[in-house]
């Protein structure tokens, strides 16, 4: 048995599906039982959180978990669907440290809100920045200019007026 079929069996209730995600055994969870689903994972021997992904499907979105057993040498996928006008759904920090900067990274490139994070905020983009260039609705035709400001704070403008010469 897998790790996603254990996790269905000690869950039914939370694992919607199992399958594979390449080689990996995934098991897609109810948004508002993944906190449960991560933590009996990590009871399971998965000790580490390695990557967190979001994919907007233009209807809805996913965000992917991949976690890693070191003592087991075992691969899980953790998969939930999140509603396309509300894209939400517990941190896993309080699980996983790591969970940080991957969430963060997720909401900055996606807009995926991760609730009960202790500092979602743009990690890669400037604070100003309009919109998450990794969602299908991501305008692609307005120019975002960043330049730092007299304080040293990014400053994003849509019409490059940041971009003239301070003296």
């Amino acid at each position: 048995m897998n790790a996603a079929e254990e996790l269905k069996n000690i869950l039914p209730d939370a694992v919607t599906e199992i399958g594979k995600q390449g080689k990996k055994p995934q098991a897609t969870v109810k948004k508002e039982r993944l906190q449960e689903a991560a933590k009996k994972a990590q009871e399971l021997g998965f000790d580490q959180l390695s990557v967190i992904t979001g994919v907007d499907y233009g209807d809805r979105f996913e965000v992917i978990y991949n976690l890693f057993s070191y003592e087991n040498k075992h691969n899980l996928v953790l998969k939930v669907i999140l509603d396309h006008d509300k894209p939400e759904v517990d941190s896993l920090t309080t699980l996983w440290k790591g969970a940080d900067w991957l969430e963060r990274e997720t909401y900055d490139l996606m807009g995926i809100k991760f609730t009960g994070h202790p500092d979602l905020t743009r990690i890669l983009l400037p604070e100003g920045w309009n919109g998450h260039p990794l969602r299908k609705d991501y305008d692609m035709e307005t120019e975002q200019f960043v330049t730092i400001g007299r304080d040293g704070d990014d400053v994003v403008s849509t019409d490059g007026s940041n971009l003239l010469r301070r003296k």
